[in-house]
């Protein structure tokens, strides 16, 4: 009595764990509350009943989708590139997996070469939804810029990436539905304000979102995808690059403010620094 008495005092004074032990062998016992079933564990954490997660096991992957390349500390899983892509056709949706476009808000920042994702204002505290059916591979703070970061893997082939999150809603092998809130928005990691980075990536290559998604409709372009090796960067926008010659005066700050891009874009697509000198007649990609 004593014991369930302290577990009560703990369930209304300290706030709730976002993921308790969830151990079969850890619980000690269950407890009604005017709010529904508690689980109570062994390492004093607690949970409701109703909230524990439908999780993946290896047993029920009959795809390999879910146990090959499943790797969950680290952000990329598969480390191809291009060059290793085939062509293949992505059934985005069907008739029982649908698309929820993850927030809708003012999109001020997207797919180049040098950022590898769509950036979507929003506020902190705003739910994040994910984008299709699938199972959370990797939810934890990431420390190479994301933040709270949140991949889900999808049952498409495709993972979608959620960074500078405020609070992360699931946990890895979680199973999750299309338009399911997966966590809050906020401005963690390198972030200057409030957004979602939203990344849509096939083996690690990122793709341009805005080659699926009417965003203006929240809607899917179309239910299937062609992936070939041209949909990738950097190959894809070759034949669309502007490439000029260096003339004396020239820098990569000059260029950028000439062509209407940044030195960070210029860079990346030159493999140089910000601080490379350039030489007269050399050829410079600045789109």
């Amino acid at each position: 009595m004593k014991l369930l008495k302290l577990w009560l005092l703990l369930l209304f004074v300290l706030p709730l764990f976002t993921f308790a032990q969830r151990n079969v062998n850890a619980i000690i016992d269950t407890v009604e509350t005017p709010n529904g079933a508690v689980i109570l564990y062994k390492n004093f954490t607690w949970e409701y009943l109703q909230d524990e997660p439908i999780l993946m096991t290896q047993d029920e992957d009959s795809t390999g989708l879910f146990s090959t390349q499943w790797i969950n500390n680290q952000i990329f899983a598969y480390r191809m590139n291009v060059d290793s892509i085939h062509d293949t056709l992505i059934m985005l949706t069907s008739a029982d997996r649908i698309f929820t476009l993850p927030i809708y808000g003012k999109l001020f920042r997207g797919f180049t070469y040098s950022h590898k994702g769509l950036d979507i204002k929003l506020m902190k505290g705003d739910t994040i939804r994910a984008a299709f059916d699938g199972v959370v591979r990797y939810a934890k703070y990431n420390r190479g810029g994301f933040g709270n970061l949140v991949i889900i893997r999808h049952y498409n082939g495709l993972e979608t990436y959620y960074g500078h999150l405020s609070k992360i809603l699931v946990r890895v092998n979680e199973v999750v539905k299309s338009g399911e809130h997966i966590a809050l928005g906020g401005s963690t990691g390198r972030s200057r304000g409030p957004h979602l980075h939203f990344e849509v990536r096939y083996k690690d290559i990122p793709l341009d979102p805005l080659r699926m998604i009417d965003y203006d409709s929240q809607k899917l372009i179309s239910n299937t995808f062609p992936v070939t090796k041209r949909v990738f960067y950097p190959n894809d926008y070759v034949a669309n690059a502007l490439v000029v010659r260096i003339k004396s005066g020239d820098t990569v700050g000059k260029l950028a403010r000439k062509y209407h891009t940044s030195v960070k874009e210029i860079c990346a697509m030159n493999k140089i620094k910000p601080t490379t000198t350039l030489r007269i007649g050399r050829s410079i990609r600045v789109r």
